[in-house]
């Protein structure tokens, strides 16, 4: 599928390239999602560029992912798509600068990209490809600020579920803990990559050129470089804090079990003395003394039970319970 973006009469239009029709001159923004081999080959006959396929866009070598061929800028940045969803994914986004146009290939259709689609025709400053790169990127560090925002929230909740000063034993559920807590590693992981991604690309596309970028697009890259340092920074700080929780989790479950192993080790040693005396006087020796008392039977039940309250007492004495 193929989107083109063209500005007429002071605003941007766009609409989509029927198979067999030629890329119009004036497009500023090409829009390829999976590509199909016909319609890859009618951007590289109007642009004269080869588009990488996805297997090249999805190598992580800084040089198959940064490079210049003939008038042609390569930057491929990894953006997270589907990110609400139980399996958030990281898909790798080609970006190709030639001349005056951006052309980008994709194999998904993540949020910023929809969102920014619906805004451009509505952007007054989007003028050139370069614009449209700057305001891409400006968008999908928008939305991971937005994911980091929800993955604080989500931490400060469970925090609070596991920490409360009154919560009772058996309150939390350690397993919907960890799970959620995996879910927040994966994503502020997926987040930090795309972060170093599309700072390599900022780092690439202001490098000094044959061609200078306009003030305005320059000032939003700095801007977007500076929010990528920031986010980067914050990201770095709920990975600490989901060790942390991590750690406390396992603390805690570590804490349950042992005081589940504890009040089993108290039973057995409760138990163990009237186990002891019922054992005596199951035994089969022909000379017992004690099985002719008429006092007897009364006797080992009272033995038995105060053997049992004794070690009770004292652990409680201690505060081992």
């Amino acid at each position: 599928m193929i989107e083109v973006y063209r500005r007429r009469n002071g605003s941007i239009e766009h609409e989509g390239l029927e198979p067999g029709v030629a890329l119009p001159d004036d497009a500023i923004w090409v829009d390829i999602r999976e590509p199909e081999e016909d319609e890859a080959r009618v951007v590289e006959e109007a642009l004269g560029f080869k588009l990488p396929n996805r297997a090249v866009m999805e190598e992580i070598e800084v040089s198959s992912r940064l490079y210049q061929e003939g008038s042609a800028s390569y930057m491929t940045a990894t953006v997270i798509a589907r990110s609400e969803s139980d399996r958030p994914q990281s898909v790798p986004i080609t970006f190709v600068l030639v001349g005056k146009k951006l052309v980008t290939v994709r194999y998904a259709d993540p949020l910023p990209f929809r969102q920014f689609a619906g805004q451009v025709e509505r952007l007054n400053h989007i003028f050139t490809g370069e614009d449209v790169l700057a305001g891409l990127l400006d968008a999908i560090v928008d939305r991971i600020a937005d994911i980091l925002e929800s993955v604080q929230q989500e931490l400060d909740k469970l925090s609070a579920r596991i920490f409360a000063k009154d919560r009772a034993r058996g309150d939390v559920d350690f397993n919907d803990v960890l799970r959620i807590v995996g879910q927040a590693q994966g994503l502020t992981m997926r987040t930090n990559e795309s972060l170093l991604t599309i700072g390599r690309v900022l780092t690439f596309v202001s490098r000094p050129g044959e061609t200078k970028l306009d003030k305005t697009t320059a000032r939003l890259f700095k801007t977007v470089s500076r929010d990528v340092s920031s986010l980067s920074d914050h990201a770095s700080y709920l990975s600490n804090n989901i060790t942390f929780l991590l750690d406390a989790t396992l603390g805690m479950i570590n804490i349950e079990q042992t005081g589940i192993i504890k009040i089993f080790s108290v039973a057995a040693v409760v138990f163990l003395p009237p186990t002891l005396i019922a054992s005596i006087y199951g035994m089969n020796f022909k000379f017992m003394p004690e099985l002719d008392w008429l006092a007897g039977y009364p006797l080992s039940l009272v033995l038995m039970v105060v053997s049992s309250i004794l070690p009770y007492l004292y652990f409680k004495r201690r505060g081992w319970l």
